[in-house]
């Protein structure tokens, strides 16, 4: 009885995010871009078994793809081909050093990059990406140091 109220409650969980991130795409957008959403939980606090997380790094303050980021969005690009109804969510992220402005325009640009690099494989349709930013804020993150977090450098790309 436990085990199928513990799956009740987590397939709730999944639903319940499901249509709030549905209701946040209301009327034709602009693009398939969402700046600055920030999920009300943390994607990582949510059950989702469904879903294949990859994780492309960079350096303090570039948005440049290096060859390990390449790699990574290669074998991202392969996994969707086999299966159109795979989508991609790509969240760009910074760690805290700099203005929130700035560290807003970079995770922008990492997430733009990972982006267009998916595109450029050739393997992955536009529509098939959404592109998200947070700069340095991350949810759950009550932290207001300036610390060069390599764990915050990067671009999460969920695939589900």
């Amino acid at each position: 009885m436990s085990l199928l109220f513990s799956n009740s409650v987590k397939l709730a969980s999944v639903i319940a995010f499901a249509l709030s991130a549905g209701c946040a795409q209301q009327g034709p957008p602009p693009s398939p871009r969402v700046a600055d959403k920030l999920p009300e939980t943390a994607p990582a606090a949510l059950p989702t078994p469904d879903v294949a997380w990859y994780f492309v790094a960079f350096s303090p303050g570039s948005y440049q793809i290096g060859a390990q980021g390449q790699q990574i969005i290669e074998t991202v690009a392969a996994s969707m081909q086999g299966n159109s109804a795979l989508t991609a969510t790509v969240t760009g992220k910074t760690d805290s050093v700099g203005s929130d402005a700035a560290n807003m325009r970079l995770s922008e640009m990492r997430a733009d990059a990972v982006r267009n690099a998916l595109l450029a494989t050739g393997e992955v349709r536009a529509g098939r990406i959404d592109t998200r930013w947070t700069g340095e804020r991350q949810p759950g993150d009550a932290s207001s140091t300036k610390v060069a977090d390599a764990n915050a450098r990067m671009v999460n790309i969920g695939v589900q």
